[in-house]
Order: C-alpha cells, then structure tokens, then sequence
C-alpha cells in the first residue's frame, strides 16, 4: 500500500511536470496580441470569446507569423496600415463581389463588453448613411456599391469613432467582425434618447441636454431630474415620483432594468435614483412611439441595461456623495469568457447633519413644507411650530451581475437587484401648552432576480429567452394626514373641511415574468417576434378614517405576442412598424397596440416624420398629491377596464451645418380609463367622497402639445433651449360638474435655457434656467378664488465637475452642484391649511401655496482603484 502511494505521487509530479512544461512551451494569443499592442502602434480589434482558447506556440511574433498561426484555427486577420489596425474574423472561403456583406459586434476595448444600439455609417453615393446595432451589440450590414474599398464609420454615445476600411476584392464576405471602440476624453454618464431616429444627428443633441441638466439635489445621480431638461418632459419639484411625458400622469411613466418593471424607482422621495449610474451600461429613454418589443405605458419608459463586467481585467471603485456612500467591483471569472460585476450603496443621511439632511428628510415626509397663505388675512401659528422628536431615515441598494460569453457569441446573464427605503420621524405639534406627538413612516424594498440567454442562430438570426422575478412591498403611515372635505351648506354654499386624521398605505406586488423572442437582422433591417408571459399577485390596503377602508386582493396573468420590423436601409426613409396583442385574464381584456413610425431623409439637412400608436396599461400606479416618497400599484379587472391612449406626434428636423440643429414636434394624445384617487387632485377629487373604491377608473381626457428645440454648438461646448406648448384636459362626469379640468400636473408654457462649457483640461461647468407657468389651482373652483393656476416657476441650476483620465480611462471624478441657486420660493402645489385671522385672531383656514425644495448644495467623489 505504501509503495502504490509513493508511485501514485511520483506519478502526479510527472503529470503536473509535464502540463507545465507543455504551458511553458505554449501561450495564449490574447497575451501576443497585447505584447504587440504594447510594443507596437498596432491595434488589433477582436472579440475575447472568439479566441480566447487559441493556443499558440510561446514565441515573439512578426504580424506575418501571427497571421498564420491564426489561420489555423480558421481566424482571419485584416492589416489596415493606414490606421495601424488589425481586424480579427472568422475565416471562410467566399467569391468576391461588388456586394459587402459584414456582420459582427461593437465592444468596449477597455472592458470587451457589448455596446447596445451603437451607430455604423458609411458613404454611398455621396451621401451617408447607417444603421444600429441591436441591444446586444450585433450588427449585419449589406452594401450595394461599385467602390472597391468602403470606410465604415462606428460610433456610441460617449466613445470616440472607430474608421474601418474593407476591400471588397480581398474579401466581400466578413463574418464575427469586431470593432472595439475606446471611451472619449471626460464624458458623463448618458441615456441614449430614443424618440429619434435611430440614426440621426438628434440622439447626440438629447444626449447634452441631459448631462446638463444633471443636477441632483443629494449628490448621486437623478435620471428622472436629468430627463426634465428634454421638451418632451414635463419640469417639476425636486421630490418627485415619477415623471410626467407628453400630458401623461406619473403612472404612465416607468422604469425597467434588465427587462424587469422597477415598482419603486427612486430613493429618498425621488430626489436620487434607485440604481447606481457606476453599473448599468446603457439606457434607453422612449418617449415617442415605442417599439412593441416593449409594453409601453402611456407616458414613455426609461429603459436601464447592467453592465457584464471586464473580461480581461479587474476593476474597482468607492465614491461618496452628501449622502451615500457607494462601491463597485468588477472583473473575470474565467478570463476573456465569463466576467462579474457588483455594485452597493448606503446612505449615511441620518447619521450626518450637514448640508440640510434633516430638513430633506422631513421635507420628504410632508412634515411642515414650508408654505404660505395667498391671503394677508390669514398668518401661520407661530406658537404652534413644529418640535422634532427623532428621525431615522436609510436607503440601500446592491445590484450585480454574473455573465458568460460563448465562441460562437451566445450570452448567459444572471443579474439581481435589492434595493430598501425607509424614513421616520416623530414630533410635536399643537400649541405650546398642549402638544400632541405623531409619527410619520415610510418604506419599500424591491427584489429583482433575472436570468438572460441569447443564441446566434443561422442567417444572422439570434434566440433571445429571458425570465426573471420581482418582488415588491411598500408602505406608508402619517398620524397628521391633511384631508380636505368638500361640504354643501344650507345656503348652497360650498366649503372645504381641513381634517387631520391618519391614513394608512400598504403595497404587496409580485411579478413572474418570460419571454422568448426571435431576432433577424436583414438586408433592409431588422424583424423581431416573440412572446411574453407575466403572472401578477398584488394586494392594495388603504385605511381613512374619513372614508371607509378599501383592501384589494387580486391575481392576474397577461399574455402578449408581438412583432417589429425596422425598415432602417430604405433609401432616405425610414420605417418601423410594430404590433402587439395583450390578453388579460382579470377581466378577459383582449387588445391590439399597433405601433407605426415613419422618417423621410433621415440623415438629410432637413427631415420630417409621422407616428401613431395605441398603448394599453394593466397595472397602475396611484399618483397622490402629497405623497412622493413611495409607489403603491393596483390593477385592472372585470370592473375596471386598463387605461389606454391613442398617439399621434409629427416632427420636422433641420440640421444646416454641424454647428446648430432646429427640432419642432407636436402630438396629440386621447386617454382613456385613467385613474384619480381622491388624495390626488385635492379640492377636485375630494368632492366626490361616495366611492366604493378610494379612485376613480373612469376618467377619459386629451393632451396636446408643440416642442421646440434649438441647439449651438462651439469648441468648448453648447447652448441649447427648449419650449414648450402644452395642455392636458380630464373628464369625469363625477367630478367638476362633468366639465372638463386641468390636472394639477398641466402646465401650459415651459421654457428651458442650458449651458455646457469646458474651461479646462477634465473641468466642465454646466447651468441650466427653467422657467415654466403655474399648474392648476384645484382650491379655485370650489372657493371662487380668482386665481385659475398658482404661481409660475423658476429654478436656476449650476454644477462644476472634474475628471481626471489616465489610458482614456476615468481615474477620479468629482462634482459639486447648487439646485436652485437663487433659493426661490417656486410654488408645487395649493392646499388648505389652518392658520390665525389677522383681524379677529381666530383660528380660521385659508389655502395656501406649498413650495419646492430651496437651495440645495450636493458633492459627489468617485476614485477608481
């Protein structure tokens, strides 16, 4: 036994002996390409899957001798001297045509990731023309032309453009070409606008006006503040639930990560985003007619994509802002195959008191907003001021992802999300001599779980399956709720009741939720088909006192097929046209949203285009007029039809010279079946107190609207400004006397004035004006008071940031910025408060406008490790 156990060792020595001395002798090519790269002006452009496992003998290579080892395992090389580039494909043996046929993928050349919906470009006829890639960075192009050679142009917002030449006598057929392009000097995390054309000169307009309006009140990232510098959005207060697009309430609004609906999208009262900018790749911002690969609400939809991760090398980074701190770790798990990436946050906002955390936090939970009567006759209780007992307010988020890359381009992701939310403070009120204590809490979590698998199939045709699973709960209390009760007299005069009394929300909500589709990259675009299947449980709770408590427990499945195809290599057209058939159980609603969008000269000085689109919403998200610190969902059923809306927008383009672009769009919008609760149109909705339900479902309206922009751009930056026309009308036989009304949300005028300049080397400095006309005064109908909307809008904006770059990549980041600079007092919304007669000294109501946030300082750190 012994002397087997002594052959045995010896036996594995000889083994690992001999492995080591076969590894001595071999390498793998991703290290010669590097050594090459780095000792040489040659860039090569690869993609890691496809020769990752090519083993080569260990030696120094000429490009010749790389060339022909690569040849071996059927990897061709394509040797553009000009540009001192090298381009790796799959070899195959094909005739040479006039024709070009490319198809291949766009990737990060620092991390080997994918880059969704970048741009290919090239010159035909003397004009240019393009096409993008699909989500997963894959591109198929074919090219009609008599030119020998043919430049391609491939770019993505925010990374510097990659010129590829191709001889169509050495080869007319390239199959897994890969373009890495590198990240530009100093830019910003950016959404890639999507109501333009895909390819047109609009999508990088978008992209300056939303850095620049990047102004988060706590330091981190604000997509949903940044996106209120777009035309299409309307402007709003720095505690927000959502956002409102083209006349839609906040509940037409949503945001989706990875496939997956977010149900609450922000943290601390919306005043930063749920997700860390640090880990998500792409997003995608819709906002016009969507394509039907999407459910699309009835507002637009905020589209998130997770990072994989770097397949080569690891990376990390630790930031912290007035309010969070933040981390993220990435890197291989195999190298140049499978990667993961993990990103966390905490916020520290109850633990410091600087910068105005604590105001923010009480601020948020509606507790004493600063206010002030529109009356001279009525002042506030100034023996009644509020006396803060004790607060505790936290939010968290972790989010990840594990991915894996096959050879033949296939992709295997798992991505979670967790993210919680919690605020409480508790406080006298009342008179000096008898104070009363309340309390006023709220929290969410969300749980996010997603598994992605996509295949190339054959004829540039690719399988994408995904499933996932959500898991939402959200709550809110307030001891001191402000309810207002419309009353009749005897002499039929109307008076609003001020109550304080509790109210109680809770929010169950779970998703399961697959999908298949089919993907096709053709000769004149794109077609797409497949499936999707969703099964919902959700459970609403409300508890008033003045109303009767409401509970709602229901289960649901939605089924949907759909299909898109993009006409996107028409001659100076382009077109998309999609469909999508819903079918819901609670209720055996079967309906048909057809999508359609057309562009003429695209990429000409001038172009113009039409779109329409009917959009079907099952879930709903109830908007409440004090309320902006969590989200709370409910769902249509047999008694309660899904609201809907009928688009139609037309736009005209014109871009004369590279230096200024011109942009008008309109649209007209016909709601139907959407919901108003009785806590979200104050005075208007509180009238009507008789429901067997705490909303109303049957509320029908119209919007309209005309957006401008203009744009100029010069060598340090640009000067852009946007107006907006817009209005918004609701119906409800029950409510206004059956007379149509502005929602507290309408705002007839928005102007917005923004500036991006660089004052040197990683320094820029962004400001932004908006200016826009009051909303709705909903106290104006019942009290006769003159005065139809409160008072107008505006907030003036800066922000400083700098970024040092090493390698073209980011090494540090810092960013200081002031919201609302000026401390205006810009009215949110009118309400009735109680407050002391001038005259008699009696305690009387009187309606009162509540303000937005003052000033507000913010800092941001980020250093990369």
């Amino acid at each position: 036994m012994r002397l087997f156990i002594i052959l045995f060792i010896v036996g594995i020595q000889l083994l690992l002996g001999t492995v080591s001395r076969a590894q001595a002798q071999s390498t793998n090519v991703l290290t010669v390409i590097k050594e090459i790269e780095k000792e040489s002006a040659w860039k090569f452009l690869y993609r890691e899957a496809l020769v990752v496992d090519i083993k080569i003998p260990a030696k120094e290579y000429t490009i010749g001798e790389l060339e022909q080892e690569l040849n071996k395992a059927s990897i061709g090389l394509h040797i553009d001297e000009q540009r001192n580039k090298i381009l790796l494909f799959k070899s195959t043996s094909t005739p040479t045509s006039t024709s070009l046929s490319v198809q291949g993928y766009i990737v990060d050349a620092s991390s080997g990731e994918r880059l969704p919906y970048s741009t290919i470009a090239w010159y035909k006829d003397g004009q240019i023309t393009g096409v993008n890639s699909d989500e997963q960075g894959r591109f198929a192009i074919n090219i009609e032309s008599q030119q020998l050679e043919i430049t391609l142009l491939f770019s993505y917002v925010g990374y510097q453009t990659e010129q590829v030449q191709l001889n169509t006598e050495d080869r007319s057929n390239w199959t897994d070409l890969t373009v890495r392009l590198t990240t530009r000097r100093y830019t910003g995390k950016e959404i890639v606008v999507k109501g333009t054309s895909l390819f047109s000169p609009a999508d990088t307009v978008y992209q300056s006006l939303i850095k620049t309006g990047s102004f988060s009140p706590l330091g981190d990232n604000n997509a949903i503040q940044s996106l209120q510098s777009l035309p299409s959005v309307l402007s709003g207060p720095a505690v927000n639930d959502g956002l409102n697009v083209r006349g839609s309430s906040s509940d037409g609004f949503r945001v989706i990560l990875d496939g997956l609906t977010m149900y609450n999208q922000s943290h601390l009262f919306g005043l930063l985003d749920g997700l860390n900018a640090h880990i998500l790749r792409s997003s995608g911002f819709f906002y016009d007619v969507t394509p039907a690969q999407f459910r699309a609400p009835l507002g637009g939809i905020l589209s998130y994509t997770t990072k994989t991760g770097r397949l080569q090398n690891y990376n990390s980074s630790v930031g912290f802002s007035n309010t969070a701190i933040s981390t993220t770790l990435e890197g291989p798990l195999v190298k140049g195959k499978s990667s993961f990436i993990v990103s966390g946050r905490h916020s520290y906002i109850d633990d410091i008191d600087w910068m105005n955390n604590q105001n923010i936090i009480k601020y948020g939970l509606d507790i004493d907003r600063p206010y002030s009567f529109k009356a001279d006759t009525i002042a506030k209780y100034f023996n009644r001021n509020l006396n803060l007992l004790s607060t505790d307010a936290s939010f968290y988020d972790v989010h990840g992802k594990m991915y894996t890359e096959f050879k033949n381009g296939g992709q295997l992701s798992l991505s979670g999300y967790l993210g919680h939310d919690e605020a409480l403070q508790e406080y006298e009120r009342g008179p000096k001599s008898n104070r009363f204590q309340f309390e006023t809490s709220n929290e969410w979590s969300n749980k996010l779980l997603n598994l992605h698998l996509t295949l190339p199939l054959a004829n540039n045709a690719s399988s994408l399956t995904s499933i996932g699973f959500t898991d939402y709960y959200a709550s809110y209390f307030k001891e001191d709720y402000r309810s207002q009760r419309v009353e009749t007299t005897n002499g039929n005069r109307t008076i609003i009741r001020l109550e304080i009394r509790p109210l109680s929300l809770e929010n169950d909500l779970q998703e399961f939720n697959a999908s298949q589709r089919f993907h096709y990259l053709t000769s004149f675009g794109s077609f797409e088909l497949g499936s999707s299947y969703s099964d919902f449980q959700l459970e609403y709770t409300e508890l008033r006192l003045e109303n009767r408590s409401f509970r709602s427990k229901r289960t649901s499945q939605l089924l949907d097929l759909f299909t898109q195809l993009d006409f996107n290599q028409i001659e100076n057209a382009q077109l998309n046209i999609g469909g999508r058939l819903h079918y819901f159980s609670n209720g055996q609603y079967l309906k048909w949203s057809p999508r359609i969008k057309a562009q003429l000269f695209p990429e000409s000085n001038f172009s113009f285009g039409l779109g329409y689109s009917t959009n079907y919403q099952f879930l709903h998200r109830l908007d409440f007029l004090t309320i902006n610190s969590t989200d709370f969902w409910i769902m249509s059923n047999e008694e309660q039809p899904p609201s809907s809306v009928d688009y139609y927008t037309i736009n005209f383009r014109l871009r004369p010279s590279p230096y200024y672009y011109f942009q008008i769009e309109g649209y007209v919008k016909h709601f139907d079946n959407l919901r108003i609760h009785t806590l979200s149109e104050g005075a208007i909705s509180a009238s009507f107190s008789e429901a067997e339900v705490p909303y109303l479902f049957n509320n029908t309206g119209e919007g309209k609207g005309l957006e401008v922009l203009h744009k100029f751009t010069h060598h340090k930056g640009s000067v852009a400004a946007t107006y907006t026309l817009s209005s918004i009308e609701l119906e409800n036989i029950m409510l206004n006397e059956g007379a149509p009304f502005h929602p507290d949300y309408d705002r007839t005028h928005q102007l917005t004035v923004m500036n991006d300049f660089t004052i040197g080397e990683g320094w820029k400095l962004f400001s932004s004006w908006t200016y826009a006309t009051g909303t709705p005064n909903a106290l104006a109908i019942l009290r006769d008071e003159s005065e139809s909307r409160i008072g107008d809008y505006s907030r003036v904006d800066f922000s400083l940031t700098y970024t040092y770059q090493k390698n073209f990549e980011e090494r540090f980041e810092a960013a200081f910025s002031v919201y609302n600079v000026l401390n205006r007092n810009n009215p949110w919304y009118s309400q009735v408060i109680g407050g002391v007669s001038t005259e008699s000294g009696d305690i009387v109501t009187g309606s009162a406008s509540v303000f937005d946030l003052g000033i507000q300082p913010s800092f941001k750190i980020t250093i990369h490790l």
